[in-house]
């Protein structure tokens, strides 16, 4: 108990023992502007004619202006006098002390007046419209909304667009030199892959020369940015030719869009990657960290991945491109959380992304941080009491409490199971191993040999 709940305990002591004294009762706090609900009955009142009479009739009546200790009447009224001018003190006290009071605060502090919050909030209204058919779908602007809001609207377009097109060239003018069908849909899959994973040497149309374009590589410094933000951006990757397991299979999935190729999403603990069907409609998995062609069974040998979450569909599960963009929502929030932190706008996000994918795992486990913060925010506000206080007094606070446990249940649901920094970096550099070089080597020639 604080020290202004315990100066608000002892004057209702001391108050309570003094009026029980006086009137014998425990008086009821006066409302103001409400009668009493004592009703005196005096003479004439419903009092029968004899009975009137003899009290008409008694003896030595009182002078009424002058007090007598032995009429009850006037104890009464000394007594109602004295519990007035105590409850007249009291109602004081609880006012200065409900002044004293700061306000509970049961939502975040709007951020949306800063500068930049703009375009976040242009983004999003940008996403959204593609997710309601307003406007077309397309992952490469639904990327760019998402990195330019970061940016406070600096990052240019046209230098996005004009690398992510000179990829795509690479892998044509490769393709075709070598003699594939480009308009074989499994073709492009292979050859966009190779534009990303390897070392590529080009002639150059009707010169007599060639260029030679290499590997995009994986960046482990800082590989979940919880430093730097930028670390996730596609714009970052193409400028430095090195990112991670976000933004390389995002890229991946923008050149399947302007070439018109067939490609999914799909998760496994912590990461990302890309799933497609070649003509005969088997699955393979391209491993864009390493430039590997691997099997369900090496993303499922991270050892992070429960039966549960594979039956609930949130790993290795092709992603629609809705789910992908709603997923874009969920960077944006995160971009958010990083520049500006917590506040109703990260509520509306979660909402959005809610309504078109409401398993998604991102968007779970920022609605769980998001209940957690909100709930020690407001707890923090009213002097952390325990569990039971907090559910006897504070209703309203005791519900934010509840709402954080129900949003990691939503989490737990989904079989997901936390993977430490340390055994993904593990897991991602055992991707280099001879096995299973020589099983993404396999796997490469059976589909080059399809597609010829």
């Amino acid at each position: 108990m604080n020290k202004n709940n315990k100066i608000f305990s002892t004057l209702l002591i001391v108050f309570f023992t003094i009026t029980i004294s006086v009137s014998g009762q425990v008086p009821v706090i006066e409302i103001p502007n409400v009668v009493s609900p004592f009703t005196i009955q005096t003479p004439g009142q419903n009092v029968p004619n004899s009975q009137v009479r003899q009290f008409n009739s008694l003896p030595n009546v009182p002078n009424p202006n002058v007090p007598n200790p032995n009429n009850s009447m006037e104890i009464y009224e000394r007594d109602m006098r004295e519990m007035q001018r105590r409850n007249a003190e009291l109602n004081r006290i609880l006012q200065d002390y409900s002044e004293r009071q700061p306000t509970i605060h049961y939502d975040f502090p709007s951020q949306l007046g800063r500068y930049g919050t703009q375009y976040y909030q242009q983004a999003l209204e940008k996403l959204s419209a593609m997710l309601r058919g307003d406007i077309p779908l397309n992952l490469k602007d639904a990327v760019f909304a998402v990195e330019n809001a970061f940016f406070e609207n600096q990052l240019p377009y046209s230098d996005y667009s004009n690398a992510i097109n000179k990829l795509a060239q690479t892998a044509y003018l490769k393709g075709t030199q070598d003699g594939h069908n480009w308009n074989n849909p499994v073709t492009k899959n292979i050859m966009l892959f190779r534009a990303m994973a390897d070392t590529l040497e080009i002639k150059v149309p009707q010169m007599e020369t060639s260029i030679v374009s290499y590997p995009m590589q994986y960046d482990f410094d800082d590989f979940w940015g919880k430093n730097d933000w930028t670390k996730m951006f596609v714009s970052k990757l193409l400028a430095t030719n090195s990112g991670q397991c976000r933004s390389l299979p995002l890229l991946y999935l923008i050149l399947c869009e302007m070439t018109g190729a067939e490609a999914h999403l799909a998760y496994s603990p912590s990461h990302s990657y890309i799933k497609f069907q070649d003509n005969s409609g088997n699955w393979h998995n391209l491993e864009l960290t390493n430039g590997s062609i691997v099997s369900d069974a090496f993303v499922v040998g991270s050892g992070y991945v429960a039966s549960e979450a594979i039956r609930k569909g949130t790993y290795l599960q092709a992603q629609t491109k809705e789910q992908v963009i709603a997923g874009c929502i969920s960077d944006l929030a995160m971009g958010y959380i990083d520049k500006f932190g917590y506040d109703s706008f990260i509520k509306q996000c979660l909402d959005t992304v809610f309504k078109y994918d409401p398993n998604n795992l991102s968007a779970l486990k920022i609605q769980a941080n998001y209940s957690t913060r909100r709930a020690m925010y407001v707890v923090s506000q009213l002097g952390r009491p325990s569990l039971e206080v907090l559910k006897s007094n504070y209703p309203r606070a005791y519900a934010l409490v509840e709402e954080m446990h129900r949003a990691y249940e939503r989490v737990d649901a989904t079989g997901h199971r936390d993977m430490p920094a340390e055994a993904y970096e593990v897991w991602l550099r055992s991707v280099n191993e001879e096995k299973e070089r020589r099983e993404h080597n396999e796997r490469y020639n059976r589909i080059i040999r399809g597609i010829r």
